[in-house]
């Protein structure tokens, strides 16, 4: 969201991290909390909705792929490696 003007997403869906979950926790959500996938917050609702988008795209990703699907954000906390587990079992638990 942070690298487009509002005026381009005039008539599109957006979806926040807000409403990714119904009632329980999107899978990828899920997947943050049980692999510690965040520690400050600050970068994780673009690590999750790039995941969702990485994931409908490509169910079963390699970690190469997945590293590459999180490259447009940034996170200063983790190492990045507990995200990578994080949609990898995201992965694993959707059935993809």
């Amino acid at each position: 969201s942070c690298t487009i003007f509002a005026v381009q997403a005039d008539g599109a869906d957006v979806t926040t991290i807000e409403g990714l979950a119904g009632d329980a926790l999107h899978p990828l959500q899920q997947g943050f909390w049980e692999e510690h996938g965040l520690q400050c917050g600050y970068c994780t609702p673009g690590m999750i909705l790039s995941a969702v988008n990485l994931l409908n795209e490509n169910p079963n990703p390699s970690e190469r792929q997945i590293r590459e699907g999180i490259s447009g954000n940034f996170c200063r906390c983790t190492g990045y490696q507990h995200i990578v587990n994080a949609i990898q079992s995201a992965a694993n638990k959707v059935g993809r």
